[in-house]
Formats: C-alpha cells, sequence, structure tokens
C-alpha cells in the first residue's frame, strides 16, 4: 500500500474517499481475494485518523468486498462458488425488471449509447481484450439498469453485483461463450429497439443464468440434420 498518499489531498480525506479508492483497487484486482486492508498501513500512508478508516472498511464489508474479522482485521472477501450462483440468480431477477420497467425510457439516445458500448465490447472479445471487456460489459449492464429509473433497484443492483466485477471473472465468461445459444448482448439490443421489451427482459434473465445452467447449453444437433447440413454445403 506505499505510495497511497499520491492519489488523495489531505482535506479531501474523508470515510466516502478511502472506501471508493479500496473499491476500485478490489474490483480491478490490484488488492486479491484474501489480501489484509492494512488499518496502520493506510493510518500512516494516507496521514488521516483511523476513524474514517474504519468507516470504510464497515462500507465495504456491507457491499460484499471485505470481510472483518474479530481480532484479525478487514480482508478482502473470498468468492465461492456458492457466492455466485446466489448473486446471479438475484442478479437474473433484477436485471429482468429493470427492463420491465424500462418500457416508457428507452428512448433513441439510450439504444445509441447501448450500440456503440456493444461495439466496444466486440471489439474488446475478438483481441481478447478482459480488462477492456469488462469495463464494456458492465457498462452495458449499467446502462440498461438506469434504464429503469428506479433507484433502489439500481443500489441493490449494485450491490449484488460489485464483488464480481474483476478481470478473472471475465476471462471464465470470455472463455465459456462459444458454448451457449440464445444469450447474446446483441439480441437484447435488437429487441429492445424493436420495442419488443418483455421479450427482451425475458432474454435478460435467461442471459445472466445461463451460465450457470446446464440445461441451456448448446445441444449437439442430431447426426441425420448434421448430414443433411453437410450434404448441402
Amino acid at each position: 500500500m506505499d505510495g497511497m498518499d499520491a492519489s488523495f489531498e489531505a482535506p479531501l480525506l474523508l470515510g466516502s474517499q478511502i472506501f471508493q479508492f479500496l473499491r476500485e483497487q478490489i474490483i480491478a484486482g490490484k488488492l486479491g481475494e484474501g489480501a489484509r486492508l492494512n488499518e496502520l498501513a493506510l493510518h500512516k500512508s494516507l496521514r488521516v485518523s483511523r476513524s474514517p478508516i474504519r468507516e470504510a472498511f464497515r462500507r465495504l464489508e456491507v457491499e460484499g468486498l471485505v470481510e472483518i474479522i474479530p481480532r484479525r482485521g478487514a480482508f478482502v472477501r473470498s468468492i465461492s462458488a456458492e457466492d455466485l450462483r446466489e448473486a446471479t440468480a438475484v442478479r437474473a431477477s433484477l436485471e429482468a425488471l429493470a427492463l420491465r420497467l424500462a418500457a416508457p425510457s428507452i428512448d433513441p439516445e439510450k439504444l445509441e449509447e447501448l450500440s456503440q458500448v456493444l461495439q466496444r465490447m466486440d471489439e474488446a472479445q475478438e483481441k481478447r481484450n478482459v480488462e477492456e471487456f469488462t469495463r464494456r460489459h458492465w457498462q452495458f449492464h449499467k446502462i440498461l439498469i438506469g434504464l429503469s429509473g428506479n433507484q433502489i433497484l439500481a443500489r441493490t443492483y449494485d450491490m449484488v453485483t460489485q464483488p464480481f466485477i474483476s478481470p478473472r471473472f471475465t476471462y471464465r465468461y470470455l472463455k465459456r461463450l462459444d458454448r451457449f445459444e440464445g444469450v447474446s448482448h446483441r439480441d437484447i439490443y435488437n429487441l429492445l429497439a424493436s420495442g419488443q421489451v418483455l421479450q427482451a427482459s425475458s432474454m435478460m434473465e435467461r442471459h445472466a443464468m445461463a451460465f450457470l445452467d446446464p440445461s441451456l447449453q448448446k445441444v449437439p444437433e442430431p447426426v441425420e440434420k448434421r448430414r443433411r447440413k453437410g450434404s448441402r454445403a
């Protein structure tokens, strides 16, 4: 944590700034799972009292990014497979609800914004740029959540999803993309652009759950069907 003081100005060192700084470090993977957040080191390097540091730790714990262990300290929380399954189920419901609420709010400007983000996602996927894809993927879903106009939904979504925004999860995601069908971001966009909001909502929920549900993986075509295709080639 050496050099952290360079990112701050003393008058601005409040709990919220420390919270935001540590949160960004965790999401970016600069503070890995199990890393200890050293309160004394932060106290010395940031030149602030321990009170705002502890406040930041508590807020990180509420968001699920940090685990505070009595008499041991604060640690970046490790994410289990069960954590991912539970969060994905909640995320799927929130995203589907957001689109159902979004019907009156989808205007051409928002559709253009989504289209541009999709283009950046495609470019990042083609180049296997995991960090860029992570940013654009998160941006795409945040725009959709924002269309709901529901601030409580948006805050809940952030709390549920932020522990899982990291390049390591994106890498796993990219490796599995070609194993699924009917869960394309572009398909969701096309439904929204054509005014089929309820269909987009249903596809969004399927999209979120697909990577946990083996029944949604591609099923090999029957041999006879593959032969007919080969004979037409």
